[in-house]
């Protein structure tokens, strides 16, 4: 029988050839991270990963790139000749036609570039359609134009969370609240110390976010944080009481319906999940984010034709979503229709 450490070893052994073997994850950070540890280039210790030499691990998370990448904006876009296009955008945004408004927002970007608003919006319509990254560096855009912009910052801090760049989030988040008129009292110290360990930053940040929820007990915000910020540190109990609290607040909020299903589901409550995810659609039926996940969710209960009929009509309202194919590729070869997935190799 295989030790522990010798079934963990193969196990990342085995997710590196997967990782490998796949033409799009091959060239992901995910990737470079796991053959990391494999070779013994960078290792656990004491709640941080450090490196062959004992120092903390410098890794790229992505954003360094992100940050610094021009936004690639949509060509021909039949917006650019009109006027009021934020206001334009907003609306298409509320009528659940995402792909449109992002359309309209990116027009407004293009004839008002400091208009921090205007990319707010942009970047929130990109994390609506499941796309995190064009998120973040149309959020960063929001930021450079008015780095006060609150609602921009709590968007980063959950959008890197999405992709799983935990030191970056925790930096936003933690600027969120230095900036905000209610709590900027709690945190005397206004340097931001990226250099310290993730555990440490991690620590600190709740802390504060614990005290800002005795301060304004019936904030969401800050339970909405609070949650995002045990969902990194893996303490998903206490996110999902974090999340629920914030919904008595703001009931009618989808995205934290959302982010109340995505934890409920690494939870391993699926069933529970669905519920959630069904919530956020009954309040904007055109989420894809949500449908992807509930597709997810689906699959994890082996209902796989729920499972497809979720990624078919999120592709649907968002074509460039080309991770779903994967997904429904799964789902059709778990129905016993090969015919099927291979229809979604070709368009992978």
């Amino acid at each position: 029988e295989l030790s522990t450490s010798e079934r963990e070893e193969g196990m990342a052994k085995a997710l590196e050839e997967v990782l490998s073997g796949d033409p799009a994850l091959a060239r992901t950070q995910l990737r470079d991270f796991v053959s990391a540890i494999n070779d013994g280039s960078i290792r656990f210790e004491n709640g941080s990963i450090v490196d062959s030499s004992g120092e903390l691990w410098q890794g790229s998370t992505g954003e360094e790139a992100v940050g610094e990448s021009v936004y690639a904006f949509a060509e021909n876009n039949e917006y650019l000749s009109r006027e009021d296009n934020f206001r334009t955008g907003v609306e298409l945004l509320a009528q659940g036609k995402v792909e449109e408004s992002i359309r309209a927002f990116e027009a407004e970007v293009q004839q008002h570039p400091e208009n921090s608003d205007a990319w707010l919006s942009l970047g929130l319509a990109h994390a609506e359609n499941d796309e995190d990254v064009k998120a973040i560096i149309a959020l960063n855009r929001a930021v450079q134009a008015d780095p006060n912009n609150l609602d921009a910052l709590l968007a980063l801090g959950v959008s890197h969370t999405n992709e799983l760049e935990q030191v970056h989030a925790l930096t936003h988040l933690k600027q969120w609240l230095l900036k905000h008129p209610h709590y900027a009292h709690l945190a005397p110290d206004d340097s931001l110390n990226v250099s310290q360990p993730p555990f440490t930053l991690h620590a600190e940040v709740i802390s504060l976010f614990q005290r800002a929820s005795l301060v304004r007990p019936d904030d969401p915000e800050i339970f909405t944080v609070l949650g995002v910020l045990y969902n990194l540190s893996y303490e998903y109990p206490k996110a999902v009481d974090a999340f629920r609290h914030a919904l008595r607040a703001s009931p009618d909020d989808y995205a934290l319906w959302n982010k109340l299903g995505a934890t409920l589901a690494n939870s391993m409550r699926s069933e529970e999940a669905i519920d959630a995810y069904i919530q956020a659609l009954s309040k904007k039926p055109n989420y894809v984010r949500a449908l992807a996940n509930l597709g997810i969710s689906y699959s994890n209960q082996e209902m796989y034709s729920e499972a497809a009929s979720c990624y078919l009509k999120a592709l649907s309202l968002n074509p460039a979503a080309g991770h779903l194919w994967s997904s429904l590729r799964v789902a059709f070869n778990c129905m016993h229709r090969p015919d099927l997935a291979a229809r979604c190799d070709a368009q992978a």
